[in-house]
């Protein structure tokens, strides 16, 4: 036979065989008389009929050698099971009065007819004639077909129960015994075809059409009687905020609200790096003093990331929220090629002059060392000034030029410390992709780097590098701002080690500004030009703070510094400073309840991330009013909170993504089969799923989103099953040895979720 299914070569059937093998194949010859075993043998060329020459012990069941049968005038039929396996003997009479006889009706089997390749349909009758006419007139219409026949109408139900455990099964009936079929099989993988007066394939061997029969038959699926009705998975993310114009200064908004409607992205993904980088830029010039008498301290350096799939936009969004401080690099590094050009230019002419001092200096000592002591023509003085001219030549040369930085993409600790000991406000580090910049501080010989991101967060401290044969540096004010974009799946990595203790010393926690925003209801490309007006606003915005001093911070109102204060700083007025500690103690009370210390943490670090905000939407209020608004007042801290309320949401989105891993990932895998239950079949691996159903190693191979690891795969399953989306069989091992293997079936009362 091609293509049968032998899941295992089986060693109970081999009795059997070496039974057959005593006996010769039946030729036409020896059927002549009876129209049915004629026709198997001389159209089919059936191997599985023998004759049966003289009596036979049964070889298995309860009757095993005690009974012999009277094999005259009989052939034999081999019967299969659903292995493909030979397991019964059935005698066949070659008169229409004799009785079919099976060796153990113990043992579910059938004769077959056909391949039992997966790929056909599978018919089990109860005839045998029925058997032959029935595969005769399926094949006429050119359809795949396998015939199981029982033989034996009484073991029709447990035959068909058998066979549909590894493939479903068809029952052609009439109406008027659809209830006998209904009834005992019902939740059985069976396609039952009631016709209202004849059987199809009776009407086929007239030459009836298929299609046309089969459009005015009722077709039931058993299957789907007998299962439950599955219960709605409604599990999603949970839900987040959105920043409105409410809670920013005008010129924040509309350049961001410009750049994500060109993009058709969140806003969200463009005003992260826009105040991280605005954050970057005010730096250490500038702080803010929460408490009204203490010596709290913050500055306003923000650690941020966007969270998004990889088609969500999250690069060109982090692109248009750097802008502004890439044209304040770009600025810089046109004034270092002026300075440049200046420096070698004035090299070129100290050259020069250097030479005529030179000489000058040496004609000057010789007149000094040969005139008379008491001459005044040329004195020590003269020869000092030519001398320091000369040194003040060269020196100038060696003042070479260097190039404001505000930014790095990928800098070893050593190389960054390097950039902030040099311009002292701090750096800004940004990655496209945080994946790899958090992988590189998981390893164990990088420790030293992940204390180094780790105390940057503060922004305040101070920090020494040590390195054997490169020295040492050292950093007065050690602030970073970090800003990138990152996968969910990826995340979800890192903040499920962090959740488990493995690992957790806060960094993730330094994450404040970072967001994970629903994708826009049917985005569709757009272009647009950008608002020039709004972009020459924000570019104008970071140049003016790129370029305040002491005195400019006052005039907006800031605390000159003392011999308590490195720089100048704000404290709140009366009224958002009541505001700010009444939230602040709300605050720890409600991280107290958190219900897992890994929020708690995170939501203590607000109390960074409020003041930071409310001081740059107040120098920016003071900036566009071109005025002092003296200390920070309760609109700023009203729109630093307003975004807390809408970072709480997207951080607690974030860690959903590890404390209810697995009813998110139980409704991505829902979704998928939803989507193949509409389509109505989905091809994987050759395999049918809805049909055939699937394997846990199967749906990890698909790679689809939040469903590519086993521990998450088969939580995502057992959630399925659970509400009776799915069903769970194991199929045990073949006989070559190996485990069993566990298949899921799809509950095709899924419909009726449609």
């Amino acid at each position: 036979m091609n293509n049968i299914i032998k899941e295992k070569a089986h060693a109970d059937g081999m009795g059997l065989s070496q039974y057959l093998a005593d006996f010769l194949l039946a030729t036409f010859a020896d059927v002549a008389d009876n129209e049915v075993l004629a026709t198997l043998i001389n159209t089919h060329e059936n191997a599985d009929i023998y004759k049966l020459h003289c009596d036979i012990t049964i070889f298995s069941g309860q009757l095993e050698g005690q009974v012999q049968l009277d094999t005259a005038n009989t052939l034999g039929l081999v019967m299969l099971n659903n292995k493909a396996e030979q397991v019964n003997l059935a005698s066949i009479p070659l008169d229409d009065n004799g009785r079919i006889f099976i060796s153990d009706t113990d043992i579910p089997s059938a004769f077959i007819i056909g391949s039992m390749s997966r790929d056909s349909k599978w018919i089990v009758v109860a005839d045998l004639a029925e058997s032959v006419r029935c595969y005769n007139a399926y094949r006429k219409q050119g359809i795949d077909v396998t015939v199981l026949t029982c033989l034996i109408p009484s073991l029709l139900n447990r035959t068909v129960k058998h066979f549909a455990e590894v493939h479903q099964v068809t029952i052609v009936t009439t109406s008027q015994y659809k209830a006998k079929v209904i009834t005992p099989l019902k939740g059985v993988n069976v396609e039952a075809i009631i016709c209202e007066h004849t059987l199809i394939y009776d009407a086929l061997e007239f030459g009836a059409d298929y299609d046309d029969l089969i459009a005015d038959a009722e077709i039931i699926n058993l299957q789907a009687l007998g299962k439950p009705k599955p219960k709605p998975i409604s599990q999603k993310l949970p839900p987040v905020k959105t920043l409105t114009s409410t809670m920013m200064p005008k010129m924040i908004w509309d350049y961001a609200s410009n750049c994500a409607e060109r993009l058709s992205a969140p806003i969200e993904y463009v005003l992260m790096p826009l105040m991280v980088s605005l954050g970057s830029v005010i730096g250490t010039r500038l702080s803010i003093y929460p408490k009204m008498y203490d010596n709290w301290e913050i500055v306003p350096n923000c650690y941020g990331a966007i969270v998004g799939d990889p088609s969500s936009k999250k690069s060109p969004s982090l692109s248009e929220g750097l802008k502004p401080i890439s044209h304040l690099v770009a600025l810089a590094k046109n004034k270092y090629n002026e300075d440049k050009l200046e420096h070698d230019t004035q090299k070129e002419l100290n050259k020069h002059m250097t030479k005529a001092a030179e000489k000058q200096l040496s004609e000057l000592a010789k007149k000094l060392a040969t005139q008379a002591d008491d001459a005044t023509e040329i004195s020590q003085d003269d020869l000092k000034a030519k001398a320091q001219e000369l040194a003040e030549a060269k020196q100038s040369d060696d003042l070479i030029p260097e190039i404001k930085r505000y930014v790095t993409d990928d800098g070893t600790i050593e190389s960054i410390g390097e950039l902030e000991s040099k311009h002292k406000n701090g750096m800004l580090v940004k990655r496209d992709e945080l994946t790899g910049w958090l992988a590189s501080l998981e390893n164990e010989s990088n420790q030293q780097a992940r204390s180094f991101y780790l105390e940057g967060f503060n922004g305040l401290g101070s920090f020494q590098v040590d390195r054997i044969g490169r020295g040492s540096v050292f950093i007065d004010t050690h602030c970073l701002s970090v800003i990138g974009g990152i996968q969910p799946d990826k995340l979800e990595y890192y903040l499920s080690k962090t959740m488990k203790g493995l690992g957790n010393d806060g960094l993730i926690q330094r994450f404040q500004l970072m967001v994970y925003p629903d994708p826009l209801p049917n985005s569709k490309e757009r272009d647009l030009p950008p608002d020039k007006e709004s972009r020459d606003a924000i570019y104008n915005l970071f140049e003016t703070i790129d370029s305040m001093q002491l005195g400019d911070f006052m005039r907006y109102g800031a605390n000159p510094i003392d011999e308590y204060h490195k720089r100048p700083y704000y404290r709140f007025n009366d009224e958002a400073y009541q505001e700010f500690m009444n939230w602040y103690d709300a605050l720890k009370l409600r991280a107290g309840e958190a219900e897992h210390s890994i929020i708690a943490e995170h939501l203590l670090k607000y109390a960074k991330t409020v003041p930071s905000l409310a001081l740059i939407f107040h120098l920016v209020d003071c900036i566009e009013h071109g005025t002092s608004l003296g200390a920070v007042n309760i609109n700023a801290l009203k729109a630093a909170l307003a975004w807390c309320d809408v970072l709480e949401s997207h951080m607690m989105r974030i860690y959903s993504t590890v404390t209810d891993s697995a009813n998110i990932k139980a409704s991505y895998l829902a979704d998928k089969i939803m989507k193949m239950v509409r389509k109505g079949a989905d091809k994987t691996d050759t395999t049918d799923w809805i049909s055939h159903g699937f394997t846990a190693r199967q749906l990890i191979r698909k790679g689809w989103k939040g469903l590519n690891d086993a521990d998450g795969v088969l939580n995502a399953l057992e959630i399925l099953v659970e509400h009776n989306w799915l069903s769970w069989q194991e199929v045990p091992s073949t006989g070559q040895g190996g485990r069993p293997t566990e298949r899921y079936s799809i509950n095709s009362k899924l419909t009726e979720l449609i």
